[in-house]
């Protein structure tokens, strides 16, 4: 008796080990959670709410980039958190442009070696920057030695009808280096640009330009929700290796690629 009770419990302790995966969020204000004041919302609201069947963990920052994932402490304070068998994903670029000399001290080198530039921070003390792959491959590796599966994602485009009747599709240059680290590290790849603009075309001008009432980068609520369905759709495509899939809800399972 003693032995079944043992070997009840042993099963239920496994079985809650077994479902105890997480997807953590890495990435900026088009990400993050806002107030209703603000009039805006990232995507990484709506995404945590029927599209997975395990829990999402939105550590997204506003305002933050690769560098100052890094340099401020939010990556470190999100890696103390995983767990073997966790899934992140890294969605950064917004922020990361500008160089390393910026006034808004989140630049990154541009290039996608070893190139690092020192610099002097508005509080008088220095930093190595380094290019964005560089900070995106800290993150990649750190979370694989905790046992952790990354998954890149690159940022989601800016309002592609502004000032424009028909769609403009030119990424920046994070797109390309989001898929290269993610390509040089074996790990998944989701183009959110590329499958953003595919929802966008088939939604048009006036329903897509409706998504961004205060500025070209950060949409509303009903946009973060179009944006959350394209991130699905990105993870349907080849380059995504298949990743998530086992953990889709009916509402993912019936949303089509976007590649």
């Amino acid at each position: 008796m003693r032995l079944q009770f043992l070997y009840a419990a042993l099963g239920t302790s496994l079985l809650g080990l077994c479902e105890a995966a997480s997807i953590y969020l890495v990435g900026d204000s088009t990400m993050a959670s806002h107030s209703a004041s603000e009039g805006i919302q990232g995507w990484g609201v709506p995404v945590a709410s029927g599209y997975f069947t395990i829990p999402i963990v939105n550590r997204a920052k506003s305002g933050s980039s690769a560098r100052s994932w890094i340099r401020d402490g939010f990556w470190y304070n999100t890696k103390q958190l995983l767990k073997s068998g966790d899934y992140v994903v890294i969605e950064l670029g917004h922020n990361d442009g500008g160089g390393p000399n910026a006034s808004t001290q989140r630049g990154s080198v541009v290039g996608e070696g070893s190139e690092t530039v020192k610099v002097t921070l508005a509080n008088g003390t220095s930093e190595v920057v380094h290019t964005f792959n560089y900070y995106l491959g800290v993150m990649i590796d750190e979370a694989k030695a905790k046992g952790a599966i990354p998954i890149v994602s690159s940022a989601t485009p800016n309002n592609p009808y502004e000032n424009s009747a028909t769609i403009v599709n030119s990424p920046s240059r994070f797109e390309g280096y989001a898929k290269n680290i993610a390509a040089t590290k074996g790990v998944p790849f989701v183009s959110h640009y590329k499958s953003s603009i595919v929802l966008y075309t088939s939604l048009g001008k006036t329903t897509t330009e409706s998504y961004f009432p205060k500025d070209h980068t950060h949409t509303n609520a009903a946009g973060a929700a179009q944006v959350a369905k394209a991130f699905i759709g990105g993870l349907k495509c080849s380059s995504a290796k298949g990743i998530l899939a086992n953990y889709f809800t009916s509402t993912s399972k019936a949303i089509s690629a976007m590649c």
